[in-house]
């Protein structure tokens, strides 16, 4: 399915789009140590499972923040070469 870009969707699309991403990615930094600190409690290991699931949440959440940023830094080029495009097409027409 194609995805329209953004001058076609609402701001509020927009809106909801980034706090879905950004929710996933609060998820997957938190859960990893909640899931951690309960087995530290069933199996009295405590601290560190807690510890090694905050830092596996960590890492993925940081990956993942990393590949939106990347992605929304390719967006963005794409956009600005439409553009320059397009303003290479006016100036070439007059």
């Amino acid at each position: 399915m194609p995805r329209p870009d953004r001058q076609s969707r609402s701001s509020l699309a927009e809106a909801h789009q980034w706090v879905s991403r950004l929710t996933s990615v609060s998820l997957e930094m938190a859960l990893p140590a909640l899931l951690g600190h309960w087995l530290d409690g069933k199996w009295g290991t405590s601290p560190w499972l807690t510890a090694v699931g905050a830092l596996l949440g960590f890492a993925t959440g940081m990956i993942h923040l990393l590949h939106m940023a990347k992605e929304a830094e390719r967006k963005e080029r794409k956009s600005e070469d439409r553009s320059a495009d397009q303003s290479d097409d006016a100036i070439v027409d007059n």
